[in-house]
């Protein structure tokens, strides 16, 4: 179509790139065509098309209407399950998606696993008298908070460790399992400690010190004889604990590296699983990118993809 005082010959859109007018032709809407008002009597129920007639359409069985409206656009219909690639990107954004919520799901089970430790703090902000609760709110519950907290941001590690909430396909059964573990190896170190107290108080030697993950497996003393790690686990290349190892118990230097080396493992198996959707998504922005530069150069066709 010309302009308001030209001709088809100054069309403008016949300077474009070659690829960018069929871009934008096959953009273009095509043409309303009305289909044949086929409707099935209100007293007769929908068939299925008979497919011993090779002169009617054939739809799958996914189409609303079965009386061959739309056939058309059913012939490249391909059923998820048949279309691998797609199937493979799909599960890949699953595990994404999955791996984003992956630190909320181990919180809630860290949450129910310190349920009597939040219910204690939570009574002692609300319960008691008037003095009592002035207290309370002065000191925070330093105690009841202190005892919390730990239980907390420990029973998250444990859970880290034994790899809760890690793997793609969740056994609820098998979940279920590994938060029960987690509590009872926290309950352990708790004992562990408690007897270490016990023992100093008395003048006595203290208990052994083993391994809560191997406890068949001796304890190694590293650096100088300062740092004691049950089970002979080794100081990981690289490793950043939450504090300095010499300010933690010997079970919280065991679980810091334990958690470490299972995080490692978890994004490692996350890679390979999204690797399929993170290649398919860079492959789709080369292709946009590589397509802008060709129509507006390097500098603005980057830009806008």
């Amino acid at each position: 179509m010309g302009w308001f005082w030209g001709d088809s010959k100054n069309d403008p859109v016949k300077k474009l790139d070659p690829g960018l007018r069929d871009y934008l032709e096959q953009e273009k809407p095509d043409k309303y065509v009305p289909g044949p008002d086929v409707k099935p009597p209100p007293s007769t129920p929908v068939q299925s098309p008979d497919t011993s007639d090779p002169s009617k359409p054939q739809v799958p069985a996914a189409s609303l209407y079965q009386d061959g409206r739309y056939a058309h656009l059913w012939k490249t219909y391909k059923p998820p399950a048949e279309d691998d690639e797609g199937a493979g990107i799909r599960g890949a954004s699953r595990v994404i998606e999955q791996h984003k919520a992956k630190g909320d799901t181990v919180q809630r089970a860290a949450m129910e696993n310190c349920a009597l430790e939040h219910e204690a703090l939570t009574y002692c902000f609300q319960t008691g008298n008037w003095r009592k609760q002035i207290e309370a709110r002065l000191t925070l519950c330093s105690k009841e908070n202190g005892t919390f907290s730990r239980c907390f941001m420990t029973q998250t590690k444990f859970l880290q460790a034994l790899g809760y909430a890690a793997g793609v396909d969740q056994d609820a059964e098998k979940e279920e399992r590994i938060q029960m573990h987690a509590d009872k190896l926290y309950h352990q170190m708790l004992d562990y400690e408690k007897r270490i107290e016990d023992a100093k108080a008395a003048g006595l030697e203290p208990p052994p010190l083993t391994s809560l993950f191997n406890p068949e497996k001796e304890s190694q003393v590293q650096q100088n004889r300062e740092i004691e790690i049950p089970g002979g686990e080794a100081i990981p290349t690289g490793f950043k604990p939450s504090k300095p190892l010499h300010k933690l118990t010997p079970h919280e230097r065991e679980l810091e590296i334990r958690a470490h080396y299972a995080n490692l493992e978890q994004q490692r198996l996350y890679m390979e699983e999204a690797a399929p959707f993170m290649k398919s998504q860079d492959d789709a922005r080369q292709k946009r990118q590589e397509k802008a530069v060709s129509w507006f150069g390097e500098t603005l066709g980057k830009w806008m993809s």
